[in-house]
């Protein structure tokens, strides 16, 4: 069991790749469902779950906020990776050091978490997700 589970989420404030310098904020997010994976291009489990994050996304689009964040990885390798994978339908973040990743105690890839519309998170997915059981929790947390 995750001890985040029924915690507020750990605050981030992260890069976007290819973002001119933008950054995301996770308490901008205050208000609406937001599902936070951690991924890398090294990972090949990521690389089978990207299809599967890009449907839900563009299925729960405007409703849940979904934000990918890449770990221990460079920004030549996720722009190529983003563009073989078939692209992204939400942020990528870039994880600077690691402090998001060491906040939610990422210990191996894919991770994703489900953080409902006041920042607690309600649950976390290891592996590949799988939306037989992801949608259910979704629907709950709308």
């Amino acid at each position: 069991p995750c001890p985040l589970i029924d915690k507020p989420a750990p605050r981030f404030e992260l890069p976007v790749l290819d973002g001119a310098g933008a950054k995301v904020k996770l308490a901008d997010y205050l208000g609406k469902p937001v599902v936070v994976n951690f991924w890398a291009t090294w990972c090949d489990t990521c690389r089978i779950e990207h299809p599967t994050l890009l449907s839900l996304a563009r299925t729960y689009e405007g409703r849940v906020q979904f934000l990918g964040i890449a770990y221990l990885d460079t920004e030549p390798k996720l722009r190529a990776w983003l563009r073989a994978a078939g692209g992204q339908a939400f942020p990528a973040l870039i994880d600077v050091g690691s402090t998001a990743a060491v906040a939610y105690g990422v210990g191996r890839l894919p991770e994703t978490y489900l953080i409902d519309k006041t920042g607690v998170i309600r649950q976390k997915y290891f592996g590949a997700l799988d939306p037989g059981e992801f949608i259910p929790d979704v629907e709950e947390v709308l």
